[in-house]
């Protein structure tokens, strides 16, 4: 099956998507917010490659949720990813100047600005989470969700991981705090798998099995990234490189060959797949697992401009 039916699926969708994500950007209508408006359809198009917005429709779909629904919640989460990427660049953070193959959005309008869009789009997402539950069973699981996104958003995932990103800077931190890093991307990647299997009410343990998968893919995905920052360079990433080192950052690919770290990867991604077993042959499981021969197969720095 190879990475192919994934490629596939992205392309099909990559126009409803685009369409779905320009709708429910959250634009504002008072007077005087027209710069505004501007950044937040300068932070959120063009996206790259979508990987986040249609993992989310796969898993959705295999966790139970209508195919509006899923859409919804593939939007929320481009958003929250989007909202990263602002705040990830900042001058207090990451310091980057280019996202995308053009200038980061501070560097374009602003801090103040930069700031405001991330919040916004941020806010936007628990909206459209909201908005997924269509009928009274499923707002009573919303707490549920809400509670998930929180924790792989917050204290537990993306917001932990880049603090912890901002203790490694300068320092030789041990392995436990390094591994700490990961989660930055393995908190969203967790979220898109499990948001719509929450709130269609799916078994704990199909909501289990795509956790686990989520946060497979999700270590994964960070090792080809900092293998990309290592090795990259803007015009074949379309991000500032080499930001690992410019801050002394350490990460799990130091050290590692290539190949090693091609094999590195591998091991979690097939153990993600492994995750998937319960769902058999369905269709959005072979997509999923698709996916994850998609990410193994973008192990190299141009597969980073995401």
């Amino acid at each position: 099956m190879g990475s192919e039916q994934f490629s596939r699926f992205v392309e099909s969708n990559r126009q409803r998507l685009e369409v779905a994500l320009s709708d429910r950007l959250p634009v504002a209508a008072a007077p005087g917010t027209e710069r505004f408006n501007e950044a937040l359809r300068y932070a959120v198009f063009p996206g790259g490659k979508r990987l986040r917005p249609n993992l989310t429709l796969v898993a959705s779909r295999l966790g139970g949720a209508s195919d509006e629904q899923a859409l919804t919640l593939a939007c929320a989460v481009e958003f929250i990813h989007a909202s990263s990427l602002v705040l990830d660049d900042l001058p207090c953070m990451d310091d980057a100047e280019l996202r995308r193959n053009g200038p980061a959005l501070h560097i374009v309008f602003g801090e103040g600005i930069a700031v405001l869009a991330a919040v916004a789009l941020l806010n936007q997402a628990y909206a459209l989470f909201a908005v997924s539950a269509r009928n009274n069973a499923q707002a009573e699981r919303l707490p549920r969700l809400i509670g998930e996104a929180a924790g792989c958003i917050g204290n537990s995932g993306m917001i932990a991981g880049q603090a912890t990103e901002l203790a490694l800077s300068g320092e030789r931190a041990d392995d436990s705090v390094l591994s700490s890093r990961e989660l930055k991307t393995t908190g969203l990647m967790r979220l898109m798998m499990v948001a719509g299997a929450i709130i269609s009410g799916a078994p704990d343990a199909n909501i289990a099995a795509l956790a686990t998968f989520g946060e497979c893919l999700g270590k994964a995905y960070q090792i080809y990234d900092d293998l990309a920052d290592t090795l990259g360079d803007h015009e074949s990433t379309g991000k500032s490189g080499g930001q690992d080192l410019r801050h002394l950052r350490p990460t799990v690919v130091s050290g590692l060959s290539g190949e090693e770290v091609r094999r590195l990867a591998t091991g979690v991604v097939e153990s993600g797949k492994d995750a998937l077993a319960r769902f058999g042959v369905r269709p959005e499981a072979e997509l999923l697992r698709s996916a994850a021969e998609y990410i193994v197969a973008g192990f190299s720095p141009a597969a980073a401009a995401s």
